[in-house]
C-alpha cells in the first residue's frame, strides 16, 4: 500500500510526501510513489505513529458488563491506539501464571482489533508466581500500594513490597506501581467521614498531594535499594515528578507516567461532572494542572502519556454519593483529540506540529522503548506500519453514539475537539476509517 499526500510526524520532524508499506512494514518515504496494489490519499493531513496505551483496563475475564476485549480495542482503534498493555484488574485478578495463560491463549486471540501485551498482577498470596512466570510473557508486574473499590490486591507494607522488588530485580522484570499511601488515605477518610461529606470533590481531599508523594518516594527508595526497574503509574502532582527527576539523576532506573485526564480536568470540574471524574489518584488543582502542562511542553521528566482507560458501567458512576461511585473513567477513544485540542488552546494553532511531535514521543516512541516493543513507536523504515491519520481542521463534538466502549458514557461528552483520528492502520491494515471499524480483529500478542 501507498499512503499518499501525508504529513508524517517522525522523531526528526514532519515529513511531507508518500509512504510505502510492504508486508505490514514501513519500507520507503518519497514523493509520487507508485504501487501496483492499494493507495490511500491522506489529502495533506497529519499522520502520527499509532499510540501505545500502557494502562488499559479491558475487564476480561469477569467484568464484561463494563468492557470486553472487542469493544475496548474498537474504542482504542477509533482513538488512534494500535497497541495496548492490558492490566490485571479482572475477576479473578491476573495474579497467577494460569490466569495469565488464559488471557494469552483463550481470551484475546481473534478478539482484539489491535496488538497487545500484558501486565501480571501480584498479591500477598501470589509471590511465588513471580518466580514461575516466563518473563517474556509479560511487559511487567503491576502492584498497588493502596486500594479502592475495584482492587482486592493492595500491598501497603514495606516488608512484602521489599520481597517483590527483590524478586523482580533479580529476574529483570519491570514493576509498575500504583503509588498511593494506604495509611494516609485511611487517616484522611476517618476525618472526612466525621464531617459527613459525600460530594464528589471530597475525593481529592481524601487523596491529597501527601498521599501520592509519600508512596512514590517509598517506591523509588525500594527500586534504588534493590536495583529494580520502576515504572510509576499515573503520577498526578508536580512534586512526584520532582522526586522522579532527582532519582533519575542518582541513576535510578525509573519512569514517570502522566494520565491525560490530569491535563484535561481539574478540581474545578467536580461541580459540573461530579463522580464522572472520580479517579485514583484524584484530580488535581488548576495550579497543579498548569505546572504539568509546562512539564509536558518542555519534554521534562514525563516519560509516558496515556489515557488509563478504566470503564465502569453507568449505574456505578451516575450517582451523587462519592462513597458509592466506583473510581476510574473511560477515555481511550477521546484522549488523543482532547490532548491536541488542549495543546492548541494553550500554545496556539501555529504550534500544532510541536504538540503532535511531543504526543508521539510520549505516547508512542517512549512506551515502545521502555517496554521493548522494537517494531513499534515511530514512523521509521522497517517499523510496523501502525499509523493514525488526523483531522486537525474540522471540529468533532463528542457524542455517546460515536463511542465504542461498552460502558457507554464519557466525561468528555459534549466537548468540541479537533485532532480526531479519521483512519487507523495496524501493521499496514486499515482497521478504522471514517467513524467505522472496517476490519475483523487482527491484533497480535507482543512477547
Amino acid at each position: 500500500m501507498i499512503i499518499k499526500n501525508g504529513k508524517f510526524v517522525t522523531p526528526k520532524g514532519v515529513f511531507k510526501g508518500d509512504l510505502l508499506i510492504e508486508k505490514g512494514k514501513i519500507k520507503k518515504f518519497g514523493y509520487k510513489l507508485k504501487s501496483n496494489d492499494k493507495e490511500f490519499d491522506a489529502k495533506g493531513k497529519y499522520i502520527i505513529p499509532g499510540l501505545i496505551e500502557v494502562h488499559g483496563h479491558l475487564r476480561e475475564p469477569g467484568m464484561t458488563d463494563k468492557e470486553t476485549i472487542l469493544t475496548g480495542t474498537q474504542a482504542a482503534a477509533a482513538g488512534g491506539v494500535t497497541t495496548i498493555i492490558d492490566m490485571p484488574n479482572t475477576k479473578p485478578p491476573t495474579t497467577t501464571v494460569a490466569r495469565l495463560k488464559q488471557k494469552i491463549e483463550k481470551i484475546y486471540p481473534k478478539r482484539s482489533c489491535i496488538d497487545y501485551a500484558f501486565f501480571m498482577g501480584v498479591s500477598k498470596k501470589s509471590l511465588k508466581e513471580l518466580e514461575k512466570v516466563d518473563s517474556k510473557m509479560i511487559a511487567g508486574v503491576k502492584l498497588f500500594t493502596a486500594g479502592h473499590e475495584t482492587v482486592p490486591t493492595t500491598i501497603p507494607d514495606d516488608k512484602t513490597l521489599g520481597k517483590i522488588f527483590k524478586i523482580l530485580a533479580e529476574r529483570k522484570i519491570i514493576v509498575a506501581v500504583h503509588a498511593e499511601d494506604q495509611w494516609l488515605i485511611n487517616y484522611y477518610k476517618k476525618k472526612i467521614e466525621m464531617l459527613g461529606k459525600s460530594n464528589a470533590a471530597v475525593w481529592s481531599e481524601l487523596r491529597p498531594m501527601s498521599v501520592v508523594v509519600a508512596a512514590a518516594a517509598r517506591a523509588i527508595a525500594l527500586a534504588e535499594q534493590y536495583g529494580t526497574k520502576l515504572y510509576l503509574l499515573h503520577l498526578s502532582t508536580p512534586e512526584e515528578f520532582i522526586l522522579v527527576e532527582a532519582a533519575k539523576k542518582r541513576g535510578v532506573d525509573v519512569f514517570a507516567e502522566l494520565v491525560s485526564y490530569q491535563l484535561i480536568f481539574n478540581t474545578g470540574d467536580y461541580k459540573k461532572l461530579g463522580n464522572k471524574i472520580k479517579v485514583s489518584p484524584a484530580i488535581r488543582s488548576l495550579k497543579d494542572q498548569n505546572n504539568m502542562w509546562q512539564l509536558m511542553e518542555k519534554g521534562q521528566v514525563i516519560d509516558v502519556l496515556c489515557s488509563e482507560h478504566t470503564p465502569h458501567e453507568w449505574k456505578t458512576k451516575n450517582q451523587p454519593d462519592v462513597w458509592k461511585a466506583q473510581s476510574g473513567m473511560p477515555g481511550i477513544q477521546e484522549t488523543l483529540p482532547a490532548l491536541i485540542s488542549q495543546w492548541v488552546k494553550r500554545f496556539s494553532k501555529k504550534n500544532l506540529e510541536a504538540g503532535l511531535i511531543r504526543i508521539a514521543q510520549l505516547s508512542s516512541e517512549n512506551p515502545a522503548k521502555i517496554f521493548g516493543f522494537k517494531t513499534k513507536g515511530s514512523i521509521e523504515i522497517n517499523k510496523d506500519a501502525d499509523l493514525v491519520i488526523l483531522e486537525t481542521k474540522k471540529t468533532w463534538t463528542v457524542k455517546k453514539k460515536d463511542l465504542f466502549s461498552k460502558c457507554g458514557w464519557s466525561a468528555y461528552e459534549g466537548m468540541k475537539l479537533i485532532g480526531r483520528p479519521i483512519a487507523t492502520f495496524v501493521r499496514g491494515s486499515l482497521i478504522y476509517n471514517d467513524g467505522q471499524i472496517i476490519s475483523k480483529p487482527l491484533g497480535k500478542w507482543l512477547k
